[in-house]
């Protein structure tokens, strides 16, 4: 016998639809009222006066004052998203430390903070952050996500530890972190805002290269994040080149470091920096140009996206964009746009956020809908 207190599952579908409407225009503009709500969502003013009343009572809105709406006798009640709706963390983990920020489910900044590297184990040093940075402001943390430099496992979302990486985060184990924590590559992520808020937002597919200590490649097809069977997909740096790997190569160019098997990123900046006036220096960007070009030619050649973007401390410098879009132009089967990443401040850390982000409104969704 069915429950006549219980919404039939239609009914509940169209009340979770309006909801995320509701909360959807309340995310991006903040501030709102119940007309406003109506005339941007389409949906009925009846209608959304009892989801808006729904959110109030499942404290995801508040009532935050009243004012004269210009009609004669007219008084509008202002909604705001409720201070104790939530919160999300994003942190980004790699050789330079820990780098964390909070915001509430608008995105607002609540804090930010960072740890420089120390002695313990990677995974003890960020669930620490983690925790340090849960702390900041009121209402639950609905998501956690982090940014490692190793690839995650699509099935498992564990982190792989690759053959001789240089990134301490192969160690790291999720779920002695917390509960529902977000683990993905820093270039996944990368890609992710590139995608949403940068350079990405009207390409039908595109390839993002981060050319940094490590090398990568994040490829979307349409909206959709191609990872692999094991999530491998775009570690470029084990592609062969003339007998070595890419990274191998680029190495022997003498842009690795001695005392780690990563690349060095300083020397890669200092010739950039140096190819305009010294004919050595020149000679040198040449040769990276090349050399990655003739990497990211082959991934034109297999995948043809409509754009490639640089990213990474070395891979949006100009100089290097503009060598390796002159080896791509000249290898690649058919046209294709490269350019650098719009994205510039911690490309990784953005996207984490935006993610973190997309899964903690979801997480305020499903408690309204279970209050």
């Amino acid at each position: 016998m069915s429950d006549p207190d219980r919404p039939l599952p239609r009914l509940a579908m169209l009340r979770a639809m309006t909801d995320r409407a509701v909360l959807d225009h309340v995310f991006v503009h903040g501030r709102t009222t119940r007309a406003e709500l109506a005339a941007t969502t389409g949906i009925s003013k009846p209608t959304i006066s009892e989801s808006v009343r729904r959110l109030e009572t499942a404290g995801a809105l508040q009532a935050t004052g009243t004012d004269q709406t210009g009609r004669r006798g007219r008084i509008a009640t202002f909604y705001e998203l409720a201070a104790d709706a939530g919160r999300v963390v994003a942190a980004e983990v790699n050789q330079q430390g820990i780098r964390t920020v909070t915001t509430d489910l608008t995105g607002a900044v609540l804090g930010t903070e960072r740890h420089p590297p120390d002695d313990r184990p990677v995974t003890a040093a960020v669930r620490d952050a983690v925790a340090a940075a849960s702390g900041s402001g009121p209402g639950p943390v609905r998501a956690t996500a982090i940014s490692v430099a190793n690839p995650v496992d699509p099935v498992t979302h564990e982190v792989v530890a690759l053959p001789g990486s240089p990134f301490p985060e192969g160690r790291l184990r999720a779920g002695e972190i917390g509960r529902d924590v977000l683990l993905d590559n820093d270039v996944n992520f990368s890609a992710l805002a590139e995608r949403r808020e940068g350079a990405a937002r009207e390409a039908k597919s595109f390839a993002y290269v981060y050319v940094g200590a490590g090398l990568g490649v994040s490829l979307y097809v349409g909206d959709q994040l191609v990872r692999g069977a094991h999530g491998l997909a775009g570690e470029i740096g084990y592609l062969d080149s003339s007998g070595s790997t890419l990274a191998s190569a680029m190495a022997d160019q003498g842009f690795g470091r001695p005392d780690a098997p990563s690349l060095d990123v300083d020397a890669m900046l200092t010739t950039l920096d140096q190819a305009d006036g010294n004919a050595v220096a020149a000679d040198r960007l040449r040769l990276l140009g090349a050399t990655l070009g003739r990497a990211v030619a082959a991934i034109c050649t297999i995948v043809d996206p409509d754009l490639v973007l640089l990213g990474g401390p070395a891979g949006r410098r100009a100089g290097l964009v503009a060598e390796i879009r002159r080896t791509v132009h000249a290898a690649a089967p058919g046209p294709v746009r490269v350019e650098a990443g719009a994205v510039t401040d911690s490309a990784a850390l953005r996207g984490a956020l935006l993610s973190a982000l997309d899964h903690g409104r979801d997480g305020l969704l499903r408690a309204v809908a279970e209050n």
